[in-house]
């Protein structure tokens, strides 16, 4: 596999796994919660009711699918380059 070809994949996968991340946290942000809090202790525990941090990762998932669809349509304007370019050089 070509170098070029293995950074393309690189940047497909992590833009999927930025579009899970941001999914996971828009869905279940207690869960996430949870999760950073038993593995890195990075948030406080999970407690009932709405508090200020489920918000704020609500919120912080909305910037990461934001970012997931723009790595997604810069992936498409390079596939399109990329076809243009073998378009070109077959005809």
């Amino acid at each position: 596999m070509s170098r070029g070809l293995f950074i393309f994949a690189l940047q497909i996968f992590v833009c999927l796994a930025v579009a899970c991340l941001g999914i996971w946290t828009m869905f279940r942000p207690k869960s996430f919660q949870a999760f950073v809090n038993e593995n890195f202790r990075l948030l406080p525990t999970v407690k009932p009711g709405i508090r200020p941090t489920t918000i704020l990762i609500r919120l912080s998932s909305l910037f990461l699918l934001w970012y997931a669809l723009t790595l997604a349509r810069t992936f498409g304007g390079e596939i399109r380059f990329i076809g243009h370019i073998i378009n070109r050089l077959a005809g």
